[in-house]
């Protein structure tokens, strides 16, 4: 899928419309959320939210748990604030 509507940056590719900040923001509680849900909050599709949420947990600024098969999920400690 794709999304023709997007912005291109001065170079041609496309601009970044959701950071890692937007979906940091979303863990305000100490839900553990799935990247379909990040995905489904921010209105973008699930390989974007994957990557971002990836991004995050290599900066350690976010913990993630494969919990059974291929599902993962991701959280922000307490103690990370």
């Amino acid at each position: 899928m794709t999304d023709d509507n997007r912005e291109r940056s001065d170079d041609g590719t496309y601009s970044e419309t959701v950071t890692p900040e937007d979906v940091l923001a979303l863990f305000t509680d100490a839900e553990p959320r799935t990247a379909t849900e990040v995905a489904d909050e921010l209105g973008i599709v699930r390989r974007t939210a994957l990557s971002k949420l990836n991004e995050l947990a290599d900066e350690d600024r976010i913990h993630k748990k494969k919990v059974g098969g291929r599902a993962v999920v991701w959280w922000v400690s307490g103690n990370d604030e």
